[in-house]
């Protein structure tokens, strides 16, 4: 029934293909019509399907998504996100950047943010035909629709990931501040605090300790903390209060660095302890409870406030 170009167009395409490609392709408009009949074809989004063969998978989502919204649609948001590998972003709703003109009727699967500002600078094609959001649109999406906290997360992750850096947030954010873009006030909070560093969050433990310690009633850290030894060194400590001179360093293991590392670590806290500092180290086993890990630190932290308290106030 169908041409063999049009089962290869499909399968470039996640298993997507539009009717106007199946018409090209040389299928007629009643040929269409009795293979859905028969369930042979699928209608994913209006004037969008997938053989019956294939799985409604997110990409297929995705890419039916770009079709139905070609050529000016973009993946953007927490699609984009999830396409770039960041954690914890949802398969659903599809999100996609269109211009104000256009008017497609969508499924509700699909968040369709029409938006004023669009520029076709802010989206690439991928290797695989997607059509997504540049890292820095993305991220301004994110600010846009998540709280502080989770979008915070979000901009570690691209910044771990190589996507972007806080000087090209910045850079971005620059060009395009204006008073009316949902979003500039909560990538301004985390530039303030990320440019200041010059990595990211490290670790998959260190974030899942962050994500912990969010639902205590504590002051937030700072991350990725530099600290000159009297040596002259400088280290970075991944989690830390300054103003206690506490430090919280997650994921450290034998397994990572045997023996050598294990003292490496330790010669470490001894220096911050000669300026100070208390620290609270972590090996591999925290992942299997980060939340007992974050129960610890508050606890840890209530203790360095009353001891400080307690300097500062000696009894008579």
């Amino acid at each position: 029934m169908f041409h063999p170009d049009s089962y290869q167009t499909a399968a470039r395409q996640f298993g997507a293909i539009s009717r106007a490609q199946l018409v090209e392709h040389g299928t007629s408009a009643s040929s269409i019509s009795r293979a859905r009949g028969a369930g042979v074809l699928v209608e994913v989004i209006p004037g969008v399907f997938r053989f019956a063969s294939s799985v409604e998978t997110f990409a297929l989502r995705c890419m039916a998504t770009q079709i139905a919204t070609a050529p000016v649609g973009y993946l953007n948001g927490w699609t984009a996100a999830r396409l770039a590998g960041l954690r914890k972003m949802p398969a659903s709703p599809i999100h996609v950047t269109v211009p104000t003109t256009t008017n497609r009727s969508l499924e509700p699967w699909v968040d369709c943010h029409r938006s004023r500002w669009y520029d076709e600078e802010d989206c690439f094609v991928r290797d695989d035909g997607l059509r997504v959001a540049t890292p820095a649109r993305m991220l301004f999406a994110l600010a846009a629709t998540f709280n502080q906290f989770r979008f915070e997360r979000a901009a570690e992750d691209a910044w771990h990931l190589e996507l972007i850096t806080p000087a090209q947030a910045a850079d971005y954010l620059e060009t395009h501040r204006c008073r009316g873009k949902d979003g500039v006030a909560t990538m301004e909070r985390w530039l303030d605090r990320a440019l200041g560093r010059d990595r990211a969050t490290q670790s998959e433990l260190e974030r899942a300790l962050l994500e912990a310690l969010e639902q205590r009633a504590l002051p937030e850290p700072k991350r990725q903390h530099p600290v000159e030894l009297l040596s002259g060194e400088t280290v970075h400590i991944d989690i830390a209060w300054p103003r206690l001179r506490l430090a919280v360093e997650p994921g450290s293991s034998w397994w990572h660095g045997g023996d050598r590392g294990q003292r490496q670590d330790q010669a470490r806290d001894r220096a911050i302890a000669m300026v100070g500092w208390q620290t609270v180290r972590f090996d591999d086993e925290m992942r299997n409870d980060p939340v007992g890990a974050a129960d610890e630190v508050e606890e840890v932290y209530r203790r360095r406030v009353q001891d400080l308290r307690n300097v500062r106030t000696p009894a008579s």
